[in-house]
Parts: structure tokens; C-alpha cells; sequence
């Protein structure tokens, strides 16, 4: 989905509110000049916008181009005449936007305030240092020809990431992110760490718009520092599910202008740009993995041929699911029944020998998240984008092959059932190569409650009806439901053409069985009696809808197929899926309607 159209998502319909929002699918943009930054904010941001940006980069880019107000003033028509995207393919040719100068003619508008993230910890009188330079830079051309708005000194201000953090931005965040801002780490550990850091705070504003990188190659001290950079970005972003990842590796920003690179053509040496034709092994196994996670565009035809030729080499891990000793075909998920022994096995386990096999699966790093932007009362101020991180499997190092049982401490803890996605890394001491990821369901039972076990293990999150991943909407994509969504997937996956509404919007697909009125004797009593809990109406979905939050029998066991105060429940609710008790639930909720679907 084109950004623009992923913006207008910013008007949401959800629980029968309309509130602006950020986008629910976070736009990630990567090039190798931070020139190209500048082209994506002006073919993806309203030009008359009031966009705040964080800059995280060792140089401010703050130089102002001669007569910028020309700059500005054929970017608006080319907008209004839409014939942005031929504009733009002659400035790139002609370099007409450098990487030190590609911030000043984007303001005033769309960018109405830059935060210059210039270290993580800068004294007051390195900040103010910084600031000077800015003012000098910003202003360089303004005896020459004076831009209509004057002085831009005040549009940027100099920070520290320690004092980045507690920010909070009123008005839309965009954050762009230069690696040369680690260019001077002692080694790959510190810019692991530290790029880490940056993201984590990043993935926290709350009116977070977009993400851009530039590799800056020139800036960095070789090409192994600008592969490790890259594949970590990358690797972070591909992780934050709700997050669309751009690359662009083909794209030019035209002849290089800047000092960096008049020093390479003193020395009649080309300047370096990053040539993706030449990753390594490790970054070409994670391009190959990520494929249908990373979106190329220009030069499609380039990448695909790449990418071609990488999968023909052989070189790449691949790890496959074993089920009572049958390989199970791909199909993007495998459900497997809790009585079956089963095991992920490295199949081309010959061709890494002698190599370090580490396995990892891949877990949400939050219990719940908002995808919403509202506050409700369910998640309130949780995160908005859902990161996965990596857990190494215990007990599974050096091993060609993982059985179920090993896994069982990643599924959910009391019923070692749900969803878990695994997958191997291969050392041989110099490159990491990354297998394929595999998604699988460990289920118990038949029916509807068969299917809701599929996704336990998996993180709340509210608004999950929003969530497109994989292909697929909402909780069907396994990574996490609201309590409603949790409810309607189990029916979904029998077959049926509900949608992913909320508890009240659901009303209309159920039917009421009864009304609990009081308990007796340990029994749940409706206006019609006893309440009947048989095993066919649980193997149906036997519904417990409390207004705003929504639960199902799990078993029918209660006093003599009655609902009693001990029969198990299972609902989510800001947490992961649970199994609990009817005398818990109306212990908290006084309004319980018992229901079943239509």
C-alpha cells in the first residue's frame, strides 16, 4: 500500500470512534544517500505540513542552498500539477539535493522543527557549540540572496539522545537516522547496543509518522562497517511487524558534492556508495529470508535477478517441520495437534559442518500493545508498533535438530500450546547466515476451542481488527488479538465469513442462550434456570459476552453440565490468552450475557 494511502488510515473508525491517529503500518524508508530522504518526504508528506523532524546523525546537514526559496517553489508545482515524479528524476540525475544540505529546503514546511540528535551525551557546551554551527550553516547564503522567510537558526535545536528520551511531540514525528552516527564505534557490539537504543526510544513517540536511513558509505570506515550497519537496521525494522520496510539500493542521488568527497577526488579515488551486489554471505541470506518483508522498487527487475542468483548459490540454511516423522509441505503456518511428537530439523546439515548452529525463536517483547491510539481503559499508553525480539533455545546449541518438547518453555506456560516462529543462525566463525523462519500451532481439541488454542502464546493488542501482516488481517496473521478478535478467530478458522469486529459490533452474528442472574449452590442460574454447559455447544462456542470484554467455556466439567463458579474459561485481556474460571469472571463483571454464534 502506497504511503499516502497509508496516511489516510489517520482518520480511524474504531469502537465507533473517530480520532486522528498516526499510521497504524509505519512507512521505513532506506537509501544510501540521505539526499534520498529528502525525495521521499517531498513524494510522501503534504507539502504544506507541519512535520517535527529527529535527525539522528554525526552531522547536522543543516547547509542552506543558494536561492532554496526556487527549490520550494518548484516542488509546490510540480505537487499541484502532479509531476512530482519527473521533477524528482531530474534533480537526481543533476545531484541538484546534496546529503549535507537536503534538511533547509524543507523548511518552513512540511518540516517545521528539526531535533538534532548529534551523540548520546554531549555537554552543555558541546550542545551550544553544535548550535552555533547550525546558525552559521543554516544562514550561509543570506547576503548573497535572502531566503523570504530569513533566519532558519531557530528551526533546529541540538540534543543529546539522554535528553531525547522523556520528549514527548505534540504535532507528527518523522525520524531519520544516519549511520554514520555510529561510524566511530570501537566495534560491532557498541553499534548493536547503541543503534539499539536509538530505535527503542524512535519506536516510543507517540505521533510517530516514518522512518528513514541513509547509509552514508562515504562517511564510514569501510565496507564491512556499512554491511553490519545495514543488516542491523534492517534486522531491527523487519521485526516491528506493523512496520512496511523500503529499500531502495539502485536509486542515485547524482555527483556527490560535499567535502567527504572532494577529499576522495583529490586523491582521484571514486567515491564509495554501497553496492548491494556485493553483501555478504550473512546479509544475503537475510535478504533472501526477508524477501516478501523488504520492498524494493526501483530497479525491481535488478533486485529479483539478484536475489535469484543468491538463492541459486546454495548457500543458504533451511530448517523444516517434522510431524510423527513426516516433513510437513510450507504453507506459510502448520497447526499441530498437542498429542503429536514433532521436530525442526537444519536440512542441509552437511554443508555446515564444523559450522556453530544457534537456535532462536521469535517472541513479542511487550504483553500488549495499542494500535488504536485511544485510551479506553484496555492498554492504555501501550506500545503502538509490535517488535519481536529474538530468544537463543535453550539447550539447542550446536544441535542439527530441535524437538517440541525443547520448545515448550517459548509456548504458552501453563499449556505449552500456540504459536512460536523458529529459526536457525549458521557460524563458521567469520559470516552469520540466517535460515527461514517457521510458524507453527501447537493446538488441543477438536472444534471451536481447538482453534482458540492455536493462538495462545500470543500478545494482547488492542485494536487488533487494524492489524494487516503477512498477508492476512487481525488475528488470522498470529501475532496477537483483542479480546473480541481472540473470540472470532477460532470461528474464522472453522470456515466462516465473520468479520474482526468489536464485542458490541459482534452482537448482531450471536444469539443469546441466557442471562446469568445468581449463582446456587455452586450453579449458574439465567432467567430460564440452571445454565446447560454440554459439550457440543463448548465445541460450538459458548459465549460469555460481558459488554465490553468477551470470554468462551473451555470445557464443559462444571456440576452435573451445568455452568458453575468452577468451569474454565478462556478469554484475553491485556495479557496473554488465559485460562481461568467462571467465578472469577462474575466476580467482575455484574452483566453476563451467555451466547453462542448464529
Amino acid at each position: 500500500m502506497p504511503w499516502r494511502a497509508m496516511a489516510g488510515l489517520g482518520l480511524l473508525l474504531f469502537g465507533g470512534l473517530a480520532k486522528a491517529a498516526a499510521p497504524i503500518t509505519l512507512p521505513v524508508y532506506i537509501e544510501d544517500s540521505h539526499a534520498g530522504t529528502f525525495y521521499w518526504i517531498i513524494q510522501n508528506l503534504p507539502l504544506n505540513g507541519n512535520y517535527q523532524l529527529v535527525l539522528v546523525d554525526a552531522h547536522s546537514d543543516a547547509s542552506e542552498i543558494l536561492n532554496s526559496d526556487a527549490i520550494r517553489d518548484q516542488a509546490l508545482r510540480a505537487a499541484t500539477d502532479n509531476q512530482l515524479e519527473p521533477m524528482v528524476q531530474r534533480w537526481r540525475s543533476k545531484g541538484t539535493i546534496q546529503c549535507f544540505n537536503w534538511i533547509e529546503p524543507l523548511l518552513p514546511h512540511p518540516i517545521t522543527k528539526v531535533w538534532w540528535i548529534a551523540g548520546d551525551t554531549l555537554s552543555p557546551r558541546q550542545i551550544a557549540q553544535k548550535q552555533r554551527e547550525v546558525s552559521t550553516e543554516i544562514n550561509a547564503h543570506e547576503e548573497a540572496i535572502a531566503r523570504r522567510d530569513r533566519d532558519f537558526s531557530g528551526k533546529y535545536e541540538v540534543i543529546d539522545l539522554s535528553h531525547f528520551l522523556p520528549k514527548q511531540f505534540a504535532s507528527p514525528v518523522v525520524v531519520s537516522v544516519d549511520l554514520d552516527y555510529f561510524a566511530s564505534d570501537q566495534n560491532n557490539e557498541q553499534s548493536r547496543a547503541r543503534l539499539t537504543r536509538v530505535l527503542d526510544a524512535v519506536l516510543k513517540l507517540p505521533n510517530l509518522q516514518a522512518v528513514t536511513f541513509s547509509i552514508s558509505r562515504p562517511y564510514l570506515a569501510s565496507d564491512a562497517q556499512a554491511h553490519f550497519l545495514l543488516h542491523e537496521a534492517l534486522g531491527y525494522m523487519t521485526r516491528v511487524i506493523n512496520a512496511e520496510v523500503h529499500y531502495e539500493p539502485f536509486l542515485d542521488t547524482g555527483e556527490d558534492h560535499s567535502e567527504k568527497a572532494k577529499d576522495f577526488y583529490r586523491q582521484s579515488i571514486a567515491v564509495p556508495r554501497y553496492e548491494v551486489e556485493n553483501v555478504p554471505p550473512g546479509l544475503r541470506t537475510f535478504f533472501l529470508q526477508n524477501s516478501s518483508r523488504i520492498k524494493v522498487e526501483s530497479g525491481r527487475e535488478m533486485w529479483d535477478v539478484l536475489l535469484t542468483k543468491w538463492r541459486n548459490a546454495g548457500q543458504t540454511p533451511r530448517i523444516s517441520l517434522w510431524v510423527n516423522g513426516q516433513r510437513l509441505a510450507e504453507a506459510g503456518a502448520e497447526e499441530i495437534p498437542s498429542d503429536k511428537i514433532f521436530q525442526l530439523r537444519l536440512e542441509n546439515e552437511n554443508q555446515w559442518k564444523g559450522s556453530q548452529i544457534r537456535w532462536k525463536v521469535l517472541v513479542a517483547s511487550e504483553e500488549k500493545y495499542n494500535l488504536a491510539n485511544e485510551n479506553q481503559g484496555f492498554a492504555d499508553g501501550s506500545p503502538k508498533y509490535l517488535i519481536h525480539r529474538e530468544l537463543p533455545v535453550s539447550g539447542a546449541e550446536g544441535l542439527s535438530e530441535v524437538t517440541g518438547e525443547t520448545l515448550f518453555p517459548y509456548l504458552d506456560r501453563k499449556t505449552a500450546l500456540g504459536t512460536l516462529r523458529v529459526y536457525c543462525e549458521v557460524s563458521d566463525g567469520n559470516e552469520t547466515s540466517t535460515s527461514n523462519t517457521v510458524m507453527f500451532s501447537r493446538y488441543d481439541g477438536a472444534g471451536y476451542i481447538g482453534k482458540l488454542t492455536e493462538i495462545f502464546n500470543l500478545p494482547y493488542v488492542y485494536g487488533s481488527a487494524l492489524l494487516r501482516a503477512d498477508g492476512r488481517e487481525s488475528a488470522d496473521a498470529r501475532y496477537g488479538a483483542d479480546c473480541s478478535n481472540f473470540i472470532i478467530y477460532g470461528r474464522r478458522r472453522e470456515g466462516y465469513k465473520l468479520p474482526y469486529v468489536n464485542p458490541g459490533q459482534l452482537l448482531p452474528y450471536l444469539t443469546e442462550i441466557d442471562k446469568f442472574t445468581g449463582s446456587k449452590d455452586g450453579v449458574a442460574y439465567g432467567r430460564h434456570g440452571p445454565i446447560r454447559v454440554t459439550h457440543d455447544l463448548v465445541r460450538n462456542g459458548l459465549l460469555l459476552h460481558f459488554g465490553t470484554h468477551m470470554a468462551a467455556v473451555y470445557r464443559a466439567d462444571g456440576q452435573n453440565n451445568f455452568l458453575s463458579a468452577t468451569t474454565p474459561v478462556v478469554h484475553q485481556l491485556e495479557t496473554y490468552p488465559e485460562i481461568t474460571t467462571f467465578g472469577v469472571m462474575a466476580a467482575k463483571y455484574k452483566e453476563i450475557r451467555i451466547m453462542t454464534f448464529k
